[in-house]
This record gives C-alpha cells, sequence and structure tokens, in this order.
C-alpha cells in the first residue's frame, strides 16, 4: 500500500534531522540539538507523543532554542498535554494538519503569545477538552503581538473560546474552530487583523467578535469565512448568537463570508463607523440579518443576499447618533415576523428598516410580512431615499415615518407588487395614517416625494 501524503509529510518532518545526524549528535541533550533542513526536531527535547504526563516544560525548552536559533519547531504526529506554555519572539511552532493535538493539561490556556514581535503558528489542533473556562480565556491567547500569524489550526472543544487577541496584528487563516462554549474568535483594540477562509462551527454565543474599548478605527478584514450553527446560551437581546460581532470597530471590511443558522444576526456592528458589509450569504436567523446600530457612521451594505430571517436588515439608532448610510444592491426574502430568542413578542418582518442619511437604491426584497422597506421611525426619519428597488409580496411595500414635523424623503423609480396593505403608506409609530400615496397625494405626508413608482 502506498504511504498516504500526512505519512510523508510527517516523516519529512521528524526524520530530516534523524536521518542527516551521526550518532554522537543525536546522543546529545536539548542544548546541542542539531538544526534539520526543516527546523528543529521537537523530540530531541524529550517531548514524547502520546505521553500521559505534562510536556509543557519541555515544550518550552524547545521553542526557547528554537527561537534563539531563528528556526522553527517541528511536533510530529500525536497528542501532547501541555498548558501555558510561552511563545518566545519570533516563534515558529509547526505540525502535520489534523495530526499534532495539543491537549490542555489543566483546562487553561494551551499557549500565550504576550508582548512579541511576531509568532507562527501552524499544523497543530488545539483541544480544550470542553473543560469549562473563566469568560473569555482561550486555548490561544495573545496579547500585544505585532504580527501573529495562524494557519491550518484547529480548535476544538474549547471551555470559553477558541483564540483571544488583544492589541494584536496578524491573520488568522485556513482555521477550523469547532464546538467552542462562548466564540470562536474574540479580538480587542486590533491593530489590523486578516481573518480569512476560517470554518466556524458550533458555538455557544457569538462566532467572530471584533471590539475595542473606545470606538475607533480597527481596519480589520473579515473574508471568505464559514461560519455556522451559532447559539446565544447567554441570553440577552444582541450581544450573543451573532455570527459576526462589531462593536465599537471602525474601517472594518466584512465581505465574503457564508453565514447559516445565527440565533439573533448574521453580522451585528454596534457603533463602528466607516463599516462595510460586502457580498456576505446568510440564511436562517432569529432576528435581524444585518445590523448596523447606535454610534455609527457612514455604513455600506451592498450586495448581500440574505434568507429566511426575522428581518433582514437595520439601519437604526439616530437617537445615539446612528447615520449615513447605503443600502445598495441586497436580495431579501422571507422576512417573516417571529418571537426571536429569548424574547417575548413578535419582532420584525421588515425587508429594510433605515432612519437617517440613507439611501436604499437597486434592492429586491420578497416575502416581508410587514413592510418592505421602512423609512423611519417615530421621529427618527431624516433625509432618506428609496429608488430603483422591487418590492414584491409584503404587507406595505415601502412605509414613510410621518411623525417628524420636518420631513426630507424621496420615494421614486420603484417597482411595487403584491403589496398586500398599499404601496407607500404613510405612518405613525408603525401605524398607517394615509392611504396609498401612490394613489393619491396627502397632506399629511408633506415632505415626502412619491413619484415615478411602478405599482402592480
Amino acid at each position: 500500500m502506498n504511504p498516504s501524503r500526512r505519512h510523508l509529510l510527517a516523516a519529512g518532518l521528524c526524520g530530516a534531522v534523524s536521518l542527516r545526524l551521526p550518532a554522537q549528535a543525536q546522543s546529545r541533550g536539548p542544548a546541542a540539538a542539531p538544526l534539520g533542513q526543516l527546523g528543529l526536531d521537537a523530540t530531541q527535547f524529550g517531548l514524547r507523543p502520546g505521553a500521559g504526563e505534562d510536556q509543557s516544560q519541555r515544550l518550552q525548552a524547545a521553542l526557547g532554542e528554537a527561537a534563539k536559533r531563528s528556526a522553527p519547531l517541528l511536533l510530529p504526529p500525536g497528542r501532547y498535554r501541555v498548558g501555558k506554555v510561552a511563545l518566545p519572539d519570533g516563534a515558529r511552532l509547526v505540525g502535520v494538519p489534523e495530526a499534532t493535538r495539543l491537549v490542555t493539561a489543566d483546562g487553561g490556556p494551551i499557549l500565550i503569545a504576550r508582548h512579541l514581535g511576531r509568532a507562527s503558528l501552524s499544523g497543530l489542533v488545539l483541544d480544550g477538552l470542553d473543560i469549562p473556562s473563566p469568560q473569555r480565556s482561550a486555548l490561544l491567547e495573545a496579547d500585544a503581538v505585532g504580527a501573529i500569524t495562524v494557519a491550518d489550526l484547529v480548535f476544538v472543544n474549547a471551555g470559553s473560546v477558541g483564540m483571544t487577541l488583544n492589541r494584536c496584528g496578524g491573520s488568522i487563516g485556513a482555521s477550523s474552530f469547532r464546538k467552542m462554549r462562548d466564540a470562536a474568535l474574540f479580538s480587542l483594540d486590533s491593530r489590523g487583523l486578516a481573518i480569512e477562509g476560517n470554518a466556524v462551527e458550533d458555538c455557544g454565543n457569538n462566532g467572530i467578535q471584533i471590539w475595542r474599548g473606545e470606538a475607533g478605527d480597527d481596519g480589520s478584514i473579515v473574508r471568505g469565512n464559514r461560519v455556522e450553527r451559532i447559539r446565544a446560551d447567554a441570553g440577552g437581546d444582541g450581544p450573543n448568537g451573532n455570527g459576526i460581532s462589531l462593536y465599537r470597530a471602525g474601517g472594518v471590511v466584512i465581505e465574503g463570508n457564508q453565514l447559516r443558522d445565527c440565533a439573533m444576526t448574521f453580522i451585528r456592528n454596534n457603533s463602528g463607523s466607516g463599516v462595510q458589509m460586502l457580498g456576505n450569504q446568510g440564511r436562517r436567523c432569529g432576528e435581524t440579518a444585518l445590523y448596523s446600530e447606535f454610534a455609527f457612521e457612514g455604513a455600506i451594505i451592498a450586495n448581500n443576499l440574505v434568507e429566511d430571517c426575522a428581518q433582514g436588515a437595520n439601519i437604526t439608532n439616530l437617537d445615539h447618533g446612528g447615520r449615513l448610510a447605503v443600502f445598495a444592491n441586497n436580495i431579501i426574502r422571507n422576512a417573516r415576523k417571529a418571537v426571536a430568542p429569548n424574547g417575548k413578542e413578535p419582532v420584525g418582518g421588515l425587508g429594510v428598516h433605515v432612519e437617517a442619511e440613507a439611501a436604499v437604491t437597486g434592492n429586491v426584497i420578497e416575502n416581508a410580512s410587514e413592510t418592505g422597506i421602512s423609512l423611519g421611525w417615530s421621529w427618527g426619519m431624516r433625509n432618506l431615499a428609496a429608488t430603483g428597488n422591487i418590492v414584491r409580496k409584503a404587507g406595505i411595500g415601502i412605509s414613510v415615518s410621518l411623525v417628524p414635523k420636518e420631513r426630507n424623503a424621496l420615494i421614486a423609480n420603484n417597482v411595487i407588487a403584491e403589496a398586500r396593505n398599499g404601496a407607500v403608506v404613510g405612518t405613525e409609530y408603525g401605524k398607517p395614517v394615509t392611504g396609498d400615496l401612490t394613489r393619491a397625494p396627502d397632506a399629511r405626508a408633506a415632505g415626502v416625494r412619491v413619484e415615478n413608482n411602478a405599482v402592480s
């Protein structure tokens, strides 16, 4: 039988050193361990695959020696029981993907990186054994690392979070996060992270979280990830149950992600300015699929496809300064009013809701049980445009709040079909107060221009 590619790789990693060394060199202690073509072999420091004892000190010593030599440390396939191993500056720890498994020794962090210029990890499985941990304790904890590179890692069975990053830059890519009690990845005060091509599955509260202690430019990129089955075990009406969660993090680009079965929201931006949600696809969430809320300015939500949610998108909270948005070229299907997880009353039924300095253009919205496009709520309605959209099968096609004394809104060149309760309707606190404004003007809707809409 031909050897598998994995076996060949393992043999290359572990045999590159020993096959080239004389017997005398192999018998020397760790300090004199020779360097092979690919790096330093961790087994020369006494690390033994499958050993039952805690091997943290041996791994620590091996990492230190490899860093001194500016060489990768190679870990052969097998299971290693370790905990709280501190990565030295310049560490490069390399395992065999899916075969080199680091298992928590005491339920705490497995690897720690603090105050480093750079560190790199690849080809490892980090297993937390599902031992409950304090909030935001992680299998891999990084703090103040200029550039951390994580590639082809598996984080599994975390007692809280898979990976936490505080004041870090770098990239997290092509890795898997499975069965986290809290979240897959939590970043605080990022220095520009790239989080790309990862798989996140079965998390208790959130998938990927990008937060800041104070509102500011974060600059992270979250692209091409697959996020599935995110619960909201800790309850609440927004902090939990989100596939991708931003808090105070500005300038973040969230692009091309696949999201499925999130308890609350696919992508939730709370108080982050200049955030872009582009070309994402989401199916099945319990509340609002795409959210930009509270003190944000400058949200672009474009080219997304959302199906089967209580609400398609919510761009809201003018009362907290939430304003300035473009919602363009999205497809929203099957937004049906429903009781959200941990909720008491039905919510949603809207394709999209906006409040201030917002353009809603070029979208296709179908099967919104209450309203296709909602312009404003109560007094929160200022400088809004809904143009060039297609709304089909809704309660109201487009609603506009008439509570503000001064209004400025344009509703033009839309195609509205099968709107049971009117194509364009003025409302107060969500209740209709006019007839269909595409059929006849109403003095109560002064400041709202309704023109050139095709209604059937």
